[in-house]
């Protein structure tokens, strides 16, 4: 008997094996799958799909990409080797490769010009990732390992570092241009923010850079998009920061992650702390429960407190309603920037980049100047409502014919009745309100 079971326990073993090496192989797949969709590359994982027989019976995890992954992994060989890892090199000085099979790999050589690690495998490659002139143009998140933050922190700050770390937003392709109109408010942003950074040793003493900026403004008129655009265009740390994230039902808690976010944003810096609709949290003191309280005065405190924070770090928030921020978070804003309706201008500007795509063709050509005349208290929001009704219109006289055909690379038509008759259906949001945000910006503001 000893002798059937030592063949079928090599049978377990072996099954064992290949279960985790197709498990591996399908983690691999659906790792390069999100990365490709992450990337805005549709065609490429459309193709990884068909020809890798990826389903949709499995998903990523949240907050699991090919980027943490190889940010972890290079925190870590710093830590150990106190150098960063390289995974690529010029092509021509890679030596011939043998293919690579699951029961016989080559051995992978270094190449002349570096040393093996004493700590790692023969058969270990390592390569270096960024070249030693390219790291200082590099953010701050990839420059600095998480563990080094971390190192000598409770358990109980680590899970919170953790926490905020999935805040940080990676830049996005948001650049000034894509911004219509607002000259003024982009100026101050660009005084407050990315000149700060990029050129340290002008704002020293009195020219010290701003602590918060708040761009204050009705509904739709692209608060959020200004963001965006800082984030991109300062090279800075950007934390994205919600109610969620930081509001905790234990007691004290909410202090805590607050505390934590300011040593990250100093860690990481030059730092953006962004938070939208700040009235949330740092409403008129006054009624409220004392957890409320206590979390506004942590925030009061880390802004401008007695202790001393190296680096940047900059607060930048928003709000559709200025007039219930607490006075003291206003003190602390030291630029309240007005964002306006859009005028004249920018209304036919709006209308003539959302209107002149590649795959959007107006019969008979539209005057953008008509449209930006009838469409008087409009956001930048409402236009692209108005843009999209009018495209919809369109799609809903295709739609009775469109069967099982692909359509993908369809040019909608678009008449001058069709945007007419979308702005007929699409009534602004914010029109009524600019009234009551000019007379608190003439009263408040300081721009």
């Amino acid at each position: 008997m000893a002798g059937v079971n030592r063949p079928m326990s090599r049978m377990r073993k072996l099954e064992t094996k290949e279960a985790l090496f197709r498990s591996r192989k399908r983690i691999l797949k659906y790792l390069v799958l999100g990365f490709l969709r992450q990337e805005g590359l549709q065609r490429s994982a459309d193709a990884l799909v068909a020809e890798a027989a990826v389903s949709d019976e499995y998903t990523l995890c949240d907050n699991i990409d090919l980027d943490i992954i190889l940010q972890d992994y290079c925190s870590y060989y710093m830590i150990r080797f106190n150098k960063q890892p390289q995974f690529c090199r010029k092509a021509q000085e890679a030596p011939p490769r043998r293919p690579q099979t699951r029961r016989a790999r080559p051995e992978r050589a270094l190449p002349e010009t570096e040393e093996q690690d004493p700590g790692l495998p023969a058969s270990f490659t390592v390569t270096q990732l960024l070249n030693d002139n390219e790291l200082p143009n590099s953010s701050a998140v990839e420059r600095k390992p998480l563990s080094g933050l971390i190192s000598g922190m409770t358990p109980e700050k680590k899970q919170l570092v953790e926490l905020l770390y999935q805040d940080i937003v990676r830049p996005s392709p948001v650049s000034w241009d894509d911004i219509k109109g607002l000259a003024t408010a982009k100026s101050i942003l660009m005084e407050s923010v990315v000149y700060p950074v990029r050129y340290p040793e002008v704002f020293t003493g009195l020219l010290e850079p701003w602590r918060g900026v708040l761009l204050q403004g009705p509904p739709g008129t692209g608060k959020t998009l200004l963001a965006r655009a800082v984030a991109s265009e300062s090279g800075c740390t950007f934390f994205n920061i919600t109610c969620s994230t930081v509001v905790n039902k234990w007691r004290g808690e909410s202090e805590k992650i607050v505390k934590v976010l300011f040593e990250m944003a100093s860690y990481y810096s030059p730092s953006i702390i962004f938070i939208d609709e700040v009235e949330t949290l740092a409403a008129e003191r006054g009624g409220e429960h004392e957890a409320s309280r206590r979390l506004k005065t942590q925030l009061l405190t880390e802004l401008d407190g007695v202790a001393h924070r190296e680096g940047v770090v900059f607060l930048l928030v928003n709000s559709n309603m200025p007039w219930e921020i607490d006075s003291a978070m206003l003190r602390r804003l030291e630029k309240r920037i007005y964002i306006p309706l859009p005028d004249f201008k920018t209304r036919e500007e709006l209308f003539e980049s959302f209107l002149s795509s590649k795959n959007i063709e107006l019969v008979p050509r539209v005057n953008f100047q008509e449209l930006a005349a009838k469409t008087e208290g409009y956001s930048g929001s409402d236009v692209k409502l108005v843009c999209k009704e009018a495209l919809m219109s369109s799609v809903r006289r295709m739609l009775p014919s469109m069967g099982g055909k692909n359509h993908a690379n369809r040019k909608d038509k678009i008449s001058l009745s069709d945007v007419l008759t979308a702005i007929e259906k699409t009534k602004p949001v914010s029109k009524n309100l600019s009234k009551r945000h000019e007379d608190w910006q003439n009263e408040m503001g300081s721009s």
